[in-house]
Formats: structure tokens, C-alpha cells, sequence
């Protein structure tokens, strides 16, 4: 299974604040904020091989926040079935005076400090999400109400794996649970194929689409099953994504 994983950036998952109607200041983004473990700063690490494609270095920064965008240098796998490039803005960080455009982090690497630069009453960090290599903001208003989003924003915990030795604190603002996802929730093992190997499909439409893989799966082999659609499964098993049979899939 070789396609690099899109990461939360934190060890320790702490939603305080999360998106929506409901939300104090993310009305109109997919933002979520991310504290960790008790009041320090915790590390921030590369969600993905990314390099940073703007930064937002202000002078005062008790009146505004440092931010910055790390953008995927080559394509990656999110646990919806998305497999693409993508951009991350991380705001709040204590200290990046270091940084500067065009700087490569493996991922794993340490980035930065959660923070409160900005108007922040605790440390913490400010995450959204985008699709594609765009870095950057807009601001969108409503009524009154103004906030600046990130560009083809989408869903971070849709788009983001938990990794396997993260501690999960707290996955609930305002009443409203979200789904975070470890590759282990959603990894099956095929098992009672009546004749080797299962097909995997291009389409869901068996008719007009094409077999993708030469070998095909057998039983005890792994996949990573993103969703099921009308009896069958969406999968991913090593650089082969496509249709499956969801009969033929069993839950780890």
C-alpha cells in the first residue's frame, strides 16, 4: 500500500472548536481548531511530503496571527477516496520567523508550535483544508458577519487520516460528533472468493467499465475500503483503486 497517507498534523487530537451555523467564528469555512495535550505548545508535523507556498508573517502578532500554507509535492491518499494534491493553512503557530517560501518538510517532520498569535485566548491551531496546490484566502462575508477562508476548501477530518499512535481527546463541539478517521477503521481483508482472483473494476457499472489490475485480489489480501455504493466497494490496494464485490470484504 504505497500511496502516502494525508495526516492530521498533531499527535494528540483535541477539537475546540469546530464549523458550522453553531460555530463561534467558522460560519463560513470548513475550519477546525486543534489544541493538544494539557496548555503547552504542542509540535506541529507535516501532514504529507509538502512545501510551503505562502506564509502570513505579521508584525504585531498579539493583533494578528501567523499563518502558514504547506501544499502536497505529489499526489496522496485521504480516507474518503480522494487521491490528489493538497493544500493545508496553519494559523495561530507561536513562532515561524524561520520559515520561508519554498522550504520542503517530509512528512513526519516538525514544522512548528501550536500558539496563540492573534486574537487566541489559549494555544492551539487554526486548520482548513483545501484541495489542489493554490495556497491562500478570501474573505466571504454574510450580513455582517466576515471571514477569511481558504481557497477550495473542503472537510479536513473527510480528507485527513488520524495516525495510528495519535491519542483522540475530544471529537465533539457544540453536541456535534465528527468522524475521525484511522486507516485501521477502515481497512478489510478479503476473504471467501469462490474462484481467485476478484476483478477489480474502473466503474461501478460492471458493463462499461474495464478490469484494472492484472492479478486481481485473493483471499487474505488487504484493502482499504473508502465506501460502498449499490453492493460494491471502493477500494484501494497497493496503487490499484477501484470496485469490488463489498460481499467479499470482512472487517479486520
Amino acid at each position: 500500500m504505497a500511496y502516502q497517507r494525508a495526516y492530521f498534523p498533531m499527535k494528540v487530537i483535541n477539537i475546540s472548536q469546530g464549523y458550522g451555523n453553531t460555530s463561534g467564528s467558522h460560519k463560513l469555512s470548513y475550519a477546525i481548531d486543534l489544541s493538544g495535550k494539557d496548555s503547552g505548545a504542542d509540535e506541529i508535523y507535516a501532514p504529507f511530503d509538502c512545501k510551503i507556498t505562502k506564509l502570513y508573517q505579521p508584525i504585531d502578532t498579539k493583533r494578528h496571527a501567523n499563518t502558514v500554507w504547506l501544499t502536497s509535492t505529489k499526489k496522496v491518499l485521504s480516507p474518503n477516496g480522494y487521491y490528489g494534491y493538497l493544500t493545508m493553512s496553519i494559523t495561530h503557530p507561536s513562532e515561524i520567523s524561520d520559515m520561508k517560501l519554498g522550504k520542503v518538510y517530509k512528512q513526519g517532520e516538525l514544522v512548528c508550535h501550536e500558539g496563540k498569535t492573534g486574537n487566541a485566548s489559549g494555544n492551539h491551531i487554526h486548520l482548513e483544508l483545501s484541495k489542489g496546490t493554490i495556497a491562500g484566502w478570501s474573505e466571504k462575508r454574510s450580513g455582517v458577519y466576515s471571514e477569511y477562508v481558504i481557497l477550495n476548501k473542503v472537510k479536513p477530518e473527510e480528507y485527513l487520516f488520524v495516525k495510528e499512535d495519535s491519542i483522540i481527546e475530544n471529537t465533539i463541539y457544540k453536541g456535534y460528533k465528527y468522524r475521525l478517521i484511522k486507516e485501521s477503521d477502515i481497512t478489510y481483508k478479503v476473504e471467501d472468493i469462490p474462484s481467485e482472483p476478484l476483478n477489480v473494476h474502473s466503474s461501478p457499472n460492471y458493463n462499461r467499465s474495464t478490469i484494472i489490475n492484472n492479478k486481481g485480489l485473493k483471499n487474505g489480501d488487504e484493502v482499504i475500503r473508502f465506501y460502498i455504493r449499490d453492493g460494491l466497494a471502493y477500494i484501494y490496494h497497493y496503487e490499484v483503486m477501484g470496485y469490488v464485490s463489498n460481499k467479499y470484504l470482512k472487517k479486520k
